[in-house]
Formats: C-alpha cells, structure tokens, sequence
C-alpha cells in the first residue's frame, strides 16, 4: 500500500508514510500517539503516568512531536493534530 498523501509541516512537505514510520519507530511515541487517539488529550503528568515515561524522556519526546506536528500543546494538555490524526488512521489501516 502506497501513502501519497502530503503533510506540510514547518515549510517541509512530509508523507504521512514518513510521520507513521517517525511515530512507529518508537515505543515511547507510539503509546504517546495511542493514548492522545483514545482519551483525546492529556496532561504530560497523566501522559507519564500511563506511558511509564521518565520525565525527561516525556519532555524531549513531546518537545519532539510538537516540532513535527503530531502533536499539539493547549494549556497544559498535549493532544493529536490534524496530521497525527492522519497518521493514526493510516496505522490503523496497516493493522
């Protein structure tokens, strides 16, 4: 199956494909990825708690995902974005 599906992301053109193997490469962002598609959003305090993350670990890796868009922070809860969301229905589709 082939993803052709552009994202435009900090003026860089991205495949969902390359945001799904970003997310998937990591067991760390994938459970992050899971739990914002299945509770909507989190608190990075409620985030550690379920993903078992080290705070610094959570941090960088949030810090991390924000920058690439696959998630966004309101206030001090972290949720997916518009292209998170792609990329958790394209992981879907794979399983």
């Amino acid at each position: 199956m082939r993803i052709d599906v552009l994202l435009h992301i900090s003026d860089k053109m991205v495949t969902v494909e390359e945001q799904v193997g970003y997310i998937t490469g990591n067991v760390k962002r994938k459970q992050i990825v899971d739990v914002l598609d299945k509770n909507g959003s989190e608190s990075a305090e409620m985030l550690g708690k379920i993903t078992r993350a080290p705070k610094l670990v959570l941090d960088h890796t949030l810090e991390d995902m924000v920058k690439k868009e696959i998630v966004k922070k309101s206030k001090d809860h972290y949720e997916l974005t518009d292209q998170g969301r792609q990329a958790v229905n394209v992981m879907r589709s794979i399983h």
